[in-house]
């Protein structure tokens, strides 16, 4: 070999080296970037009981709701908090929570007799407004259009039919129209893992995600639930454990569903979906979260947060791509719509509040 071809071989290989070396060093400042974009702070527990219900009215607001009848609430951002255990209740695991503002809220708890309770004094005293004493009553999910138009989600009865709750007067009264919503298949039900298994859209979008079948759906209505379409989705299902835990949308067209199976929280396959045709398909993850994920949230401009038992995942591009940046596990996360601040609840009263930088 000449002088001349081997110093340009060499520069070329050179040039190889420092490309590979630019670009693996690109990649790690992405990295780095992402994962400081988002900062989590943990705060000090305030029960030790396990929560899953969680709401952000605002960036002083937040109600949360757990097991043995407790409620917690903050009025000032995180700097103090509000133990409100429902009296006579103390046997029940309050699996989800809505609120207006800091004296007005609801909830409901897994399991039978189920009860849909509300408050308008802070938390101070609570209403039975519906009370299922059935033997298959579970009740997963509540959420309102506005603060008149409101829905609860609820597992099938014996002859298959879903409970789907609605009240047209402000919670204070509430009609069973399952049977608007197609039957269930096998071992189909809801997840009340987050009270995030149903969410809603202005004017009149409502979608409800399932598991524990053959096939994992997306229940899908445009007309409050009058009318409802079905289609199957490609996240992991199967088993009783495995299919859809949480899903939500920026707007009428874009949302995101994560789930997996919860006996295995490492299992990173198959645990998230996209759409960007209101839900009528979905497509999996090109690159999913690093496990099981029981609730998502939506952020702002194609961002979303995704939180489980093995830790926090965040995505920049509406659901495509997921990157972890934290091994904290929590249960629920719920941020302050199109803002910065949000909070993430868990096992024994492990409580964070996170920044969008």
């Amino acid at each position: 070999m000449s002088f001349f071809k081997k110093t340009l071989f060499l520069l070329k290989y050179k040039q190889k080296i420092m490309q590979k070396y630019l670009l693996a060093l690109l990649l790690f400042l992405s990295a780095v970037t992402f994962s400081q974009e988002l900062e989590v702070i943990l705060q000090n527990p305030v029960s030790e009981n396990n929560f899953r219900g969680l709401w952000v009215v605002d960036e002083n607001v937040v109600w949360a709701s757990g097991t043995k009848g407790t409620i917690i609430k903050t009025t000032n951002g995180g700097k103090s908090w509000q133990n409100l255990p429902i009296k006579g209740f103390e046997d029940k695991d309050f699996r989800d929570i809505v609120a207006f503002d800091e004296k007005r809220a609801f909830v409901i708890n897994a399991g039978s007799p189920a009860y849909i309770l509300k408050t308008t004094d802070g938390g101070n005293n609570w209403q039975i407004v519906y009370q299922d004493t059935s033997k298959n009553a579970f009740l997963n999910d509540i959420g309102f259009f506005g603060e008149k138009i409101g829905f609860v989600f609820g597992d099938p009865d014996n002859e298959a039919n879903f409970t789907l709750l609605k009240s047209e007067d402000g919670g204070n009264t509430w009609t069973n129209i399952g049977k608007n919503l197609p039957k269930a298949q096998k071992n189909e039900a809801g997840f009340a893992a987050s009270g995030t298994i149903m969410r809603f859209r202005e004017p009149s979008h409502i979608w409800i995600g399932t598991g524990g079948g053959e096939k994992a759906r997306i229940l899908l209505s445009t007309d409050l639930g009058n009318t409802w379409q079905s289609v199957e989705v490609p996240i992991l299902s199967g088993k009783a454990s495995q299919g859809i835990f949480s899903v939500v949308f920026q707007d009428l067209k874009n949302g995101v569903a994560v789930g997996g199976d919860y006996t295995q929280p490492n299992f990173s396959e198959k645990t998230a979906i996209y759409t960007s045709d209101g839900g009528k398909s979905w497509k999996i993850a090109k690159i999913p979260p690093k496990g099981y994920r029981s609730c998502v949230s939506y952020i702002r401009k194609k961002t979303y947060i995704a939180v489980g038992s093995n830790g926090i995942d965040f995505s920049k591009d509406g659901g495509k791509k997921w990157k972890n940046i934290s091994t904290e596990g929590f249960h629920t996360v719920r941020f302050i719509r199109e803002g910065n601040i949000g909070w993430a609840i868990g096992n024994k009263g492990k409580l964070a509040k996170i920044i969008l930088k």
